[in-house]
């Protein structure tokens, strides 16, 4: 026959910091408000509590009373906001003579798991991105040659992590700037070419290779320009649901 309680103890976030509760089946469930580090480090002081020899002492054994050092009661919201290295294991001595369930060492292993992939995650550098080499750009754009600034930054920046598409996705808009760089530069000679000069015989057939050259500069650019848009589309297609 399964035993009636006479009453109920109703705990609530509203009025507890962290609520832990351990079924005689089935997995242990944790509610809280506190962050999940905050929260492992309390549970895991808890349950050190729960190992410790409270109750055992030479004095416990002697007089059969508790402690007053071992098994001094503690405040459990005192030990629930951490306040002091003591207060969470003193809290736990309280309750020493409960059985340490095997539920609460699952628990305790999957919170532990979680906050060690945020702070490998929180630790691992960021990638180097196309916004990345973007900005170097726009940071260079009053430099005397922006491009060999823009290429400077990126290649001292060793903390950002590369992958080959990465790499070449880098070279795709540095090298796109520096080709209308260089267009610009064949169109300033051809302008100053036929401003000094004039269109004639002598100067048709060196004005007409600047606009030749200028062209295939800017096809080139426009290639490179077109390839990293269809490889950022791509990319960003992945990554939408």
């Amino acid at each position: 026959m399964t035993r009636i309680p006479d009453a109920v103890a109703v705990a609530s976030l509203d009025t507890h910091r962290l609520i832990v509760a351990v079924p005689n089946e089935g997995p242990a469930e944790v509610s809280c408000n506190l962050p999940r580090p905050v929260a492992a480090s309390v549970l895991r002081q808890i349950a050190d509590g729960l190992d410790s020899p409270a109750g055992r002492c030479e004095t416990a054994l002697a007089t059969g009373r508790p402690c007053p050092v071992h098994d001094a009661p503690t405040s459990p919201s005192r030990a629930f906001l951490g306040a002091g290295a003591e207060a969470a294991p003193s809290f736990a001595r309280s309750v020493s003579k409960a059985q340490r369930p095997a539920a609460l060492d699952a628990l305790l292993g999957s919170m532990a798991s979680t906050d060690d992939e945020h702070q490998a995650a929180a630790e691992s550098p960021a990638p180097l991105t196309a916004d990345d080499v973007r900005a170097a750009l726009d940071f260079n754009r009053d430099d005397r040659d922006q491009v060999l600034a823009a290429l400077r930054d990126v290649l001292l920046d060793t903390a950002a992590t590369r992958t080959p598409a990465q790499a070449l996705g880098a070279a795709r808009i540095l090298l796109t700037a520096h080709a209308r760089q260089l267009a610009a530069l064949v169109e300033v000679e051809h302008n100053a070419t036929q401003s000094r000069w004039g269109l004639n015989r002598s100067t048709r057939g060196l004005l007409t290779g600047y606009s030749n050259a200028r062209r295939t500069i800017r096809t080139y650019a426009d290639r490179l320009a077109d390839e990293q848009a269809l490889t950022e589309g791509a990319a960003n297609e992945q990554v939408e649901p």
